[in-house]
């Protein structure tokens, strides 16, 4: 079995050059096999970087890494394929590509000499679509070509027009221009994917599909003191996984969410938007409440807002003990820091040791082939020069978020790629264990949704983290929900 084994992983690599205008790199082809649910599947994987130019001049202003994967089949038939990255927005695809929904995972071993192997991936995603793991420019191996040409892309709509040009590039040139479109993002790269969306939709090529993990989905409205309120399920989800609610809620996990989902709806939402007008009496009463539902003191619900903000969760919940609790998945904790300062995202558990970059680099350059001395960036920053300010997530530092007005506008874009294009659902996703993206609030918000949108969206609530995906089990679950996502966008079409 070893022996049939490394067989059939025997990569047969050549060097393409796909691209003819100057300035195009080569790109990498090999040929693998993975087994998913009891069937071999033969696939052909790309790795390289595509030119992102100008149009008016041709001038190459960025290159754009990305891997793909095609399943090897008979005919032309196009396959619909699904165009994936991570948030931040600086960080690459390596998440969602190699421990989330690519054909192979990167997980730890028990093996004296090394820390993590590659292994075939049950949860993947190719058995029903290729794949295209992305990374925008500032990210991975992607690169401005002259300094210059940086605001361009570290912006929301520089970023969006990018990416979508990417995609426009990558289905003429690997004729898949009749495929049909998804798309899928987790954490920033749900902005991302709603912007994609809608510059797509401009440019007269309609996805059929959005994948949204790990924040808010940008549409509709959820009002500031029903977001504020539709936090507490979570934190009660956290309280419950370090035994710190009483005993009569703790007992009963989905019995007592039921009653947190409803009094967090109607009750705690009111109290938050009528809060200048509450008597003393009634602020006590709610802020017991809330106290109780989230396992914490009463002193850390803060009377004048009544709102519970997440970062109190993570430094409160187990101060007694010492401890923060992770952010991005609750589980996680870490000493917990009491010197003065910002939050550091390096030094949150839950944002450690999800994969190591040795065994991506490992990857990229041993079973796919790709060879590149650059730094492959993240959301820690680059190797080379040192950071010259505090913060971890380097590129949001360097963002332009000021320029994002320019996608303010009626409708957003997401609703405006959807109203325009009848045939585009959305696929909302969230893990129960993460603080950032609040299960109740997204499912508040796409209930008060007109119909002619929320019956083309489905939300969905995974036993994970912000990185769902990590979770065995939710991976599972999430491939079934996508995997009916595509059917059903496919069906729509007979």
């Amino acid at each position: 079995m070893i022996r049939f084994a490394a067989i059939t992983c025997l990569v047969a690599r050549s060097l393409i050059a796909q691209g003819t205008a100057p300035g195009d790199e080569p790109i990498i082809v090999t040929h693998h096999q993975v087994s998913v649910d009891g069937r071999t599947l033969s696939y052909t994987a790309r790795a390289g970087r595509i030119s992102m130019r100008d149009t008016a001049r041709g001038e190459v202003h960025g290159r754009m890494f990305f891997v793909s994967y095609t399943l090897d089949q008979p005919g032309n038939v196009a396959r619909p394929v699904t165009f994936a990255w991570n948030g931040g927005p600086g960080s690459n695809a390596a998440l969602v590509h190699l421990i989330g929904f690519g054909p192979k995972r990167i997980v730890p071993t028990a093996v004296a000499d090394a820390r993590w192997t590659v292994r075939d991936n049950p949860g993947t995603w190719l058995d029903f679509t290729d794949l295209v793991f992305v990374d925008p420019i500032g990210t991975g191996y992607s690169r401005v070509t002259k300094p210059q040409y940086t605001p361009e892309f570290y912006q929301t709509r520089g970023d969006a027009e990018s990416v979508a040009d990417f995609i426009r590039i990558y289905l003429s040139r690997y004729r898949t221009v009749d495929a049909p479109i998804f798309l899928a993002g987790e954490s920033y790269g749900v902005t991302r994917a709603a912007n994609v969306a809608d510059v797509l939709e401009r440019r007269r090529i309609s996805a059929r599909g959005v994948v949204l993990m790990g924040l808010e989905p940008p549409i509709g409205n959820l009002p500031d003191n029903v977001k504020a309120a539709l936090a507490l399920p979570n934190y009660t989800i956290a309280a419950h996984v370090h035994g710190k609610l009483e005993p009569t809620l703790q007992r009963d996990l989905p019995a007592t969410l039921r009653q947190v989902e409803s009094w967090s709806a109607d009750e705690y939402a009111q109290a938050i938007g009528d809060v200048k007008t509450l008597t003393p009496e009634r602020r006590d009463s709610v802020a017991r409440a809330v106290a109780r539902f989230a396992g914490l003191d009463q002193a850390a619900v803060n009377r004048a807002t009544l709102a519970l903000p997440y970062m109190q969760v993570g430094t409160q919940l187990l101060r007694r003990e010492g401890k923060f609790v992770g952010l991005y998945d609750v589980r996680k904790t870490a000493p917990l820091d009491t010197t003065p300062g910002p939050y550091d995202p390096r030094r949150d558990p839950s944002l450690v040791n999800l994969l190591d970059p040795v065994a991506v680099i490992r990857y990229l350059r041993n079973d796919l082939g790709y060879k590149n001395d650059l730094n492959y960036q993240g959301p820690w920053g680059g190797a080379y020069p040192a950071p010259a300010q505090f913060r971890g997530d380097w590129m949001s530092v360097r963002w332009d978020w000021k320029a994002d007005s320019v996608f303010a506008k009626a409708p957003p874009p997401l609703e405006h790629a959807m109203t325009t294009n009848a045939g585009l659902r959305l696929l909302v996703a969230c893990g129960t264990f993460d603080l950032i993206c609040d299960y109740s609030a997204n499912e508040w918000k796409i209930a008060h949704l007109p119909d002619a949108l929320r019956r083309r969206i489905v939300v969905k609530a995974y036993p994970g983290g912000h990185a769902l995906y990590t979770d065995d089990a939710a991976r599972l679950a999430l491939k079934r929900d996508v995997a009916k996502l595509v059917r059903d966008a496919l069906a729509g079409d007979r």
